[in-house]
């Protein structure tokens, strides 16, 4: 029995390159993985949008966010309290995951009423990519100013 595709692309990040990339990137650096790899995607999608090319480069981007991204979530919490990891991931997990969705959903339902092209919603995700790495830059300052303050607690 053949396991379901990505399955293995999955395991294999997991098991060869999340650990890496912590190594050399650290929680930070990883953060940015996802957000470029869906840059030069979307970019990609624009250029050449052949569906082999769109197909293999999803297929990448859903296993980097499966494997990497979500232990980078995870990794991200560490230096908070624990009071604090309990109210802030079921928010996440709830409600910005569905605004998420939903946003998604709108998007969609825009461009089939305006007749997008793939590159019309190529350039649309393009902006919202954008607006992440906005995000993760914001994320990334935090995380180092709440490790830091973390470090300093641990050594006093």
């Amino acid at each position: 029995m053949k396991p379901p595709k990505g399955v293995l692309d999955r395991f294999l990040i997991q098991l060869f390159l999340v650990s890496k990339i912590f190594k050399y990137l650290g929680i930070r650096g990883a953060l940015f993985v996802l957000p470029c790899l869906a840059l030069g995607s979307y970019a990609l999608f624009i250029a050449a949008p052949v569906l082999s090319i769109i197909r293999t480069v999803k297929l990448a981007e859903n296993s980097t966010d499966y494997s990497l991204q979500n232990t980078v979530g995870h990794a991200l919490s560490l230096p908070t309290s624990r009071e604090a990891k309990y109210k802030a991931k079921p928010a996440i997990d709830t409600f910005f995951w569905r605004l998420g969705d939903m946003l998604q959903a709108g998007v969609v339902f825009v461009g089939v009423q305006l007749a997008f092209a793939i590159h019309h919603f190529a350039l649309v995700n393009l902006v919202f990519v954008g607006t992440w790495l906005v995000i993760v830059v914001a994320i990334a300052r935090h995380h180092k100013r709440l490790s830091t303050e973390s470090d300093i607690r641990e050594v006093a």
